[in-house]
């Protein structure tokens, strides 16, 4: 077999493999929605019986789907080594695929068959039960479930008992709008579906110590039935609601506005000609009144927008921020347009529109500043250009997005649906590779289940204790950080109950129907497979260590000051540091304090132990590095009475980095909790002031005076370079001798 037939072989039989992965799960869910209404109709019987037989041999081949990790290398499937027709291989995969986008069709014809009945159950749902906890007792619990998932990362542990920080859910995947940047906007080919209300229930135990859920995805939130159950659940339990639509049909959502602690609204122009090439049916004066009405319904939230930029747009932003403000908006993010289709390159911004996308970013940012807004950039100019000096024709691209033509939902007849289905049998592998191979049923052994048992209310103090214990034991050989935190912290559950780790890691890790908790979800095979890969730079699945798009550090930070407080030693030495001596700074018996050592607001005694009333703190002084490799400082401390905030800033500059702890948070730790450092390096370097500080500050809200004894305070240090073996730098993780770029 010479090299290129068995490259055309490998590619079509992983096209067929990935075509079944999908296949599967689909007609098992679609088979459970159109026995719904299946009797009633003349082809039901007929078609319920093609879904059975793709059932059927998935089971033969002891296949349930329970979710796939991302893996390393091109290929999900491997192939044996034997002559194979190539001609067999492709039709295999062809029918595979197309089997799949049959059933998918059916699937968005149940979709809409039973969107009435789904939204009068809805209507005639339960009212929402009382909160278990008082608003304080749920802040605690979420607090001790942040630690004990991050005493799990810093334990190496894949299974978890933990709950997820923060919670993305896709309620559902349709949509009433059909925008450039999305893929409703390039077709409708695609399984419609919405969350189930049992996925809700299950989605629910997990609420209690979630902190954060973000109702988005694929579609428009406020069209699924289960989004206002879906958000009232969240909020009695404490959980923070982020909420981004689009806006058109605010008056016909029932959602709960009280619950909400963001709203946003996506706007992509300044004026109505780039809205309605970018967003077709989102007037652009309508979707600013709709943000004065998100204004009004929730008072209490902070109102945003996202404006996904082009080079349509780009142009647009600093006029559009006066508009913004005007109607009531807090916090503006602008991001890049991901490319993904044809249409999308001819809007693609350009190498030569740097300079000038640049100089309207800057623009942008001063008037929504100077309007009172908050402006997050996070545009990747680099990964989103595309490198050519070709010049800038607006109208011609506004012409070319009018001659593309908007796709249209097509929802096929049952009769043409049964006939697809009954005009291709499924194969769960090629005939010609079971003849070759001499593949046979036999039964498969069962993947693994790691999950440890999901963390009770009751429990997870003696189990933070536990974990404690053991992470003040690690010794240097034995710690490690995972190349990528999400998997830890955040899961992506999709309308049809699968999730995933992240938008840009393509793969199923698990699915809701395969279990009966929250807990055999997220820590599911797939799930345990992904964090084990983590650890080891030589197993990481090609999307991950080829990401470009997601800073792999986020959500580091809460670990890394764990790790720091419990003198966990990840940040491998040596830094290589230039030390300077502080220890004079502290007041102590025979040293009454220098100038450099100031209270503001708060008490000082001859023997370290401070007194810091509400809004009051305490500051000690060094010289600016003008380093841009980072500062770092050592030392022990005990407080009680409150929360404290620890941080390092240029005299009297935005603050580098900060770090919030509660006295009742360091208390499950032990007497004395070393000091949080930075989890990533300082840049000093532009800082023009010729002091910088770390300072120790009480929030103004603290019910009493937090007392605060140090010992050990040796020094403040900068690390000149790239450190070899530490935790972090500048965004990369460096796992042993290794660095994972």
């Amino acid at each position: 077999m010479n090299q290129e037939h068995s490259a055309k072989l490998h590619e079509f039989y992983d096209w067929g493999v990935r075509a079944r992965l999908e296949l599967i799960p689909t007609a098992r869910k679609v088979r459970r929605d159109f026995a719904l209404f299946a009797e009633q109709q003349p082809d039901g019987p007929a078609i319920m019986a093609a879904l059975d037989s793709i059932l059927q041999e998935a089971e033969r081949w002891h296949d349930q789907s329970v979710g796939l990790a991302p893996a390393k290398g091109p290929y999900r499937e491997a192939l044996p080594e034997v002559d194979l027709p190539l001609g067999e291989i492709i039709s295999w995969a062809e029918a595979s695929n197309g089997l799949f986008e049959t059933v998918s069709r059916l699937g968005t014809y149940c979709h809409f068959h039973l969107k009435e009945l789904r939204k009068h159950e809805a209507e005639q749902a339960d009212p929402v039960e009382p909160p278990l906890f008082s608003k304080e007792e749920y802040r605690r619990l979420k607090i001790r479930n942040s630690l004990l998932n991050n005493l799990e990362i810093l334990l190496g542990r894949t299974s978890l008992s933990s709950y997820p920080l923060r919670l993305e859910i896709d309620p559902t995947n349709e949509c009433n709008l059909r925008c450039r940047g999305c893929r409703h906007g390039i077709t409708k080919e695609f399984h419609h579906t919405e969350m189930r209300r049992e996925y809700v229930e299950i989605i629910s135990e997990a609420f209690p110590f979630v902190d954060y859920m973000y109702p988005i995805g694929t579609g428009e939130p406020t069209m699924s039935s289960t989004t206002p159950m879906l958000i009232r659940e969240a909020a009695r339990h404490q959980v923070k609601v982020d909420l981004l639509t689009n806006g058109i049909a605010l008056e016909k959502a029932n959602v709960p506005w009280e619950a909400f602690y963001r709203l946003g609204i996506s706007v992509d122009g300044a004026s109505e000609e780039t809205m309605r090439a970018l967003r077709p049916v989102a007037p652009l004066a309508h979707v600013l009144t709709s943000l004065k009405k998100l204004r009004a319904n929730a008072p209490q939230a902070t109102i945003y927008t996202k404006v996904t930029v082009s080079r349509m747009n780009y142009d647009e932003l600093p006029a559009l921020m006066d508009k913004l403000a005007d109607s009531g908006v807090n916090e503006v993010i602008v991001h890049s347009l991901e490319v993904f289709h044809t249409v999308h390159e001819a809007i693609q911004v350009r190498a030569s529109d740097r300079q000038h996308m640049e100089q309207c970013v800057q623009a942008a940012r001063e008037t929504a500043e100077r309007r009172g807004m908050q402006f997050v950039n996070a545009l990747n100019f680099d990964g989103a250009a595309r490198h050519d000096e070709s010049a800038r024709d607006k109208d011609a691209m506004f012409q070319l997005l009018k001659q593309s033509p908007l796709p249209v939902l097509q929802i096929r007849e049952l009769p043409a649906l049964r006939k697809s289905l009954e005009s291709t049998a499924f194969r769960y592998y090629p005939e010609a590779l079971v003849r070759a191979a001499g593949l046979s049923p036999h039964a498969k052994a069962a993947a693994p289940v790691h999950r440890r048992p999901a963390v009770e209310i009751q429990t997870i103090d003696r189990l933070i204790g536990e974990h404690v214990k053991q992470a003040k034991e690690i010794t240097p050989e034995q710690a490690r950080i995972p190349y990528c935190f999400l998997p830890w912290k955040m899961p992506i559950v999709a309308p049809d109950g699968r999730t995933r780790a992240c938008c840009h890691l393509p793969g199923q890790l698990g699915d809701i129907d395969q279990g009966r908790t929250f807990q055999d979800l997220w820590s599911s095979p797939g799930y345990v497979q992904l964090r084990e890969s983590m650890f080891h730079v030589e197993k990481l699945p090609d999307s991950c260590a080829t990401c470009r798009e997601f800073d792999r550090s986020a959500y580091s930070g809460e670990t890394l000051a764990l790790a720091d407080m419990l003198a966990v030693p990840i940040r491998q030495a040596p830094r290589y540091p230039a030390p300077m001596d502080v220890t004079r700074l502290l007041r102590t018996a025979g040293n009454p304090g220098r100038r450099e050592f100031e209270p503001h607001g708060a008490k000082l005694s001859w023997t370290g132990r401070f007194i810091i009333p509400p809004g009051g703190q305490i500051v000690a002084r060094f010289p600016n590095p003008k380093s841009g490799a980072g500062v770092y400082y050592q030392g022990k401390f005990h407080f009680e009475g409150g929360r404290l905030l620890i941080g390092v800033k240029p005299f009297w500059g935005d603050d580098l980095w900060h770090h919030m702890i509660d006295s009742w948070y360091t208390s499950l730790l032990g007497n004395w909790v070393g000091l949080p450092m930075p989890p990533l390096p300082l840049d000093f370097s532009s800082c023009s002031t010729e002091e910088c500080c770390v300072f120790l500050w009480a929030p103004p809200d603290n019910a009493g005076n937090v007392e605060v004894k140090i010992k050990e305070f040796s020094g403040v240090a900068t690390a000149p370079g790239l450190c070899h073996k530490d935790g972090l730098q500048i965004g990369h993780l460096w796992l042993g001798d290794q660095a994972a770029t």
